[in-house]
């Protein structure tokens, strides 16, 4: 119970979840070992998880919950969600309901079952399962009491086969280890030629008896070897005929025992008990068969619930418990049986303190003490349980309706629901059910979602598509669904997966981001000096023209297409380098291959001066891009227009009068390189001039349109 409340209330006083500490979680050890030691299974029991409180929002991976459990909490959601959304009967729908549970319930532990019995060399893990197998049975013999006690209308009514009921529920609980072995040792009996001169053949007998079975009891007595010979016999003497009828009479009596299966309410009800227990006892006092035979008479004292041979017989007081509520009057007030439960457990024990934790809730769901039940649910860890049962006692009436606990600031709905959505989504893989859970808790499931989706790790495009889905819409979670979009384009840099990080950023509109991955970009192209980061980087906006495209990234979107377009000119000049002999003869495919180089020069040249105007031209490019203006230049005729010339003139002017142009002149290389720049704009210049003021048909001096 510790772990559960320091868990909320570390969420109530800090608002935001609290995280298992790291020695729990998985670490580098071995499967098997991590799996032993995991506290997936903590919502049912098994193991506790130590909460504490968050000091960052790094995201963490928790334990793997195993497949049957993912099961369990995908079934009982389901079961859950329905009981939201339709609108549940006082009693019916709220039954119907707990069946689903306990299906689910029981699914899990065979499935359990079922891989215990497939041969594993982990002793360790093995060891686990069967401890998580005990605590799925605890829970399904706790929620079984409680659809009977609680949220059936016999429990509050005269119901006539209540006890039955409880003592079928005695059987499937904690008596079916001692089933089984009755089962056996009848079986076995069976196929002596004289079972009655066994020592076990009237004690199996007499326990069938006690665990309510009285068909199978009279199937292994009818193999007594004096009750055959009565059949192979011509005639019958009247000693026979009078035994022969006492085995009838006994037969009669075991299978119309009281509780047996199949048999409406009308037909085993308090007279209809009295009637039978009469039979017992008239049988007891006047045959004499009877009394000579001391298994018979032992057996016509069980069967007549007398105190002391019941007492002698069972070994523990469930056994008790068990004959009594399947032998004696029929009980059809609940509150007898936590008394018949008292009474039963202190013929074996000193005093009622005794009982364990599963003995008390027990007596505490006996005596419809429902805070102490939930108190020791809670107390053995069964989150799970204690989320759907309230839930279900809410809408069946048993308990008030979302009334508010003062120390917790919440309804106790919430928080038993918070307890168990934090305890599953401590697992891997599981957030998707723990935010649904949340969405019923007014008080602080907003902060709790808030919380869960920004922890979640992001290891792939998928889950993050599916985080970013569910928070889509939801005007409270648009800063996390920001922070998601963030954090992944975080990861994705931090695996150079530019691309991926720079969509992330534009989708959630992060431009500040956007800028600082374009400067790495540019960083990581210098460093391989090469621009296949570039294309890489921003080649898929060409399929999202509707991503905004801040100055920065627009730029270098710009560049990439200006780097492009020299590639297509180095293509061609190696062409017309490499086939110049070739294409002597043939003038036009030169004149052809020329015309194509001056158009794409000067297509270029267009660029450049598009890139030149921008204001953020990156400091880390300015050689870069003086030596491709170097290279344009030097071609004859200019491929400029005298507009790109005069923004390549301001541009230089900008670079002397800027903060770092002396650490950019350090370098000789630099300095070069822009006083030629300088020499070759005066010459192309004049030419440009010249060319546009004969292409407009114009003699005099011709000055350049702006932009």
């Amino acid at each position: 119970m510790a772990s559960s409340l320091d868990a909320f209330e570390i969420l109530r006083t800090t608002q935001q979840l609290p995280v298992v500490e790291k020695n729990l979680l998985f670490s580098k050890q071995s499967t098997g070992k991590a799996a032993a030691h995991s506290t997936a299974g903590a919502a049912w029991g098994k193991s506790a998880r130590k909460w504490t409180a968050a000091s960052s929002s790094a995201r963490e991976f928790g334990d793997v919950m195993p497949r049957e459990l993912r099961t369990l909490v995908a079934a009982s959601f389901d079961v859950f969600t329905r009981t939201q959304i339709q609108q549940l009967d006082a009693i019916g729908g709220a039954v119907r309901a707990s069946y689903e549970y306990r299906d689910a319930l029981k699914t899990c532990i065979s499935t359990l079952e079922d891989r215990l019995e497939t041969p594993k060399e982990d002793e360790e893990a093995v060891e686990e399962d069967r401890k998580l197998l005990d605590l799925m049975n605890v829970s399904l013999a706790i929620w079984h009491l409680c659809e009977l006690l609680l949220l059936r209308k016999g429990a509050r009514g005269a119901d006539r086969m209540f006890a039955y009921d409880l003592a079928r529920w005695l059987q499937e609980h904690y008596c079916n280890v001692l089933l089984e072995k009755i089962e056996r040792e009848s079986t076995r009996l069976k196929k002596e030629h004289k079972p009655e001169q066994d020592t076990a053949f009237w004690t199996t007998i007499q326990s069938l008896v006690m665990t309510g079975n009285g068909p199978s009891a009279w199937s292994l007595l009818a193999s007594h070897s004096s009750y055959k010979s009565l059949f192979s016999r011509d005639t019958m003497s009247m000693t026979g005929a009078s035994t022969k009828a006492v085995f009838q009479t006994v037969q009669k009596l075991l299978l119309t025992m009281p509780g047996r299966m199949n048999v409406g309410s009308n037909q085993d009800g308090p007279e209809e008990w009295k009637k039978w227990n009469d039979a017992c006892q008239y049988m007891l006092r006047t045959e004499g068969y009877i009394k000579e035979n001391d298994g018979l008479k032992t057996l016509l004292q069980i069967m007549a619930a007398e105190e002391d041979m019941l007492k002698n017989h069972a070994n523990t007081w469930y056994e008790l418990m068990m004959a009594r509520l399947f032998l004696d009057g029929p009980k059809t007030i609940t509150n007898r049986f936590p008394f018949l439960m008292i009474d039963c457990f202190q013929a074996y024990n000193d005093d009622e303190t005794r009982m364990g934790n599963f003995d008390c809730i027990i007596l505490a769901i006996m005596e419809s003490d429902i805070q102490s039940a939930l108190q020791n649910i809670v107390a053995l860890g069964l989150s799970w349980m204690a989320a759907h049962l309230v839930d279900l006692l809410q809408k069946s009436n048993v308990i008030i309706a979302d009334e508010i606990v003062p120390q917790a600031e919440c309804s106790l709905l919430e928080r038993f629901l918070l307890e168990y959505a934090m305890e599953i989504g401590a697992s891997s893989g599981m957030w998707q059910f723990a935010v649904r859970y949340y969405e019923y808790c007014p008080r602080f499931g907003a902060i709790a979602i808030r919380s869960a989706l920004e922890r979640e790790p992001l290891q792939t495009d998928c889950k993050t598509e599916r985080l970013l889905a569910y928070c889509y819409g939801k005007q409270l979670l648009t800063h996390t669904f920001r922070h998601i979009t963030i954090q992944r384009a975080q990861e994705c840099k931090a695996k150079k997966a530019y691309a991926s990080a720079l969509q992330w950023l534009l989708r959630s509109n992060c431009l500040d981001d956007v800028d600082a991955i374009c400067d790495e970009i540019l960083e990581e192209c210098n460093d391989k000096d090469s621009l296949h980061p570039l294309h890489e980087a921003v080649q898929f906006l060409e399929a999202h023209p509707d991503l905004a495209r801040p100055q920065k990234l627009a730029w270098l979107v710009r560049y990439r297409e200006f780097r492009l377009v020299l590639d297509d000119r180095e293509s061609l000049l190696t062409l017309l380098r490499s086939g110049g002999s070739v294409m002597s003869d043939n003038k036009e495919e030169q004149a052809s291959l020329e015309r194509k180089l001056r158009f794409v020069s000067m297509e270029a040249a267009k660029w450049l001066g598009w890139l030149l105007s921008s204001a953020e031209a990156p400091k880390v490019l300015r050689s870069e891009v003086l030596e491709q203006a170097e290279r344009l230049l030097e071609e004859s005729p200019t491929v400029f227009e005298s507009r790109h010339l005069y923004l390549l003139m301001e541009y230089l002017q900008q670079l002397d009068r800027s903060f770092d142009c002396q650490q950019f002149y350090k370098l000789s290389s630099n300095k070069q390189v822009k006083e030629r720049v300088e020499s070759l704009v005066s010459r192309n210049l004049a030419e440009a001039m010249l060319q546009e003021a004969t292409a407009s048909g114009c003699d005099a001096s011709f000055t350049p349109m702006e932009d």
